[in-house]
């Protein structure tokens, strides 16, 4: 804060207008690399509905399902806007703070136990 504040003091007394926005750390590097590793193994050994998936669809559906077992608000489907598809809307990894990003690499571990799926 007193690196910021000299510059933010001689931008409001020159009459520029600021925006400060506080809010929590978003995850770290190795937190993403290791729930992005996490997937990429179940993605490797699992199947769903017959198929495999790329990782970044089994990161989809493990985000879905995490929010909806930990009681976060889930994403939302919408008609594409040529109302021929359905978009799925939602929680995306980007958007984790350093707390989610942590109980969700936890919840990985303990789904993948629960599949018999060693990680």
């Amino acid at each position: 804060m007193e690196r910021l504040w000299p510059d933010i003091k001689a931008n409001l007394a020159s009459g520029k207008k600021m925006r400060l926005e506080v809010k929590k750390a978003t995850r770290s590097q190795d937190q993403n690399a290791k729930f992005h590793a996490m997937i990429g193994q179940i993605g490797a050994i699992t199947r769903m509905a017959g198929s495999t998936w790329s990782d970044d669809d089994w990161k989809r559906l493990l985000i879905d399902q995490w929010a909806h077992e930990t009681g976060r608000k889930i994403g939302r489907v919408a008609p594409s806007l040529d109302g021929e598809r359905v978009v799925q809307l939602g929680w995306q990894s980007h958007k984790f703070t350093i707390e989610d990003a942590s109980e969700f690499i936890e919840w990985l571990y303990a789904w993948a136990a629960e599949k018999g799926i060693e990680i």
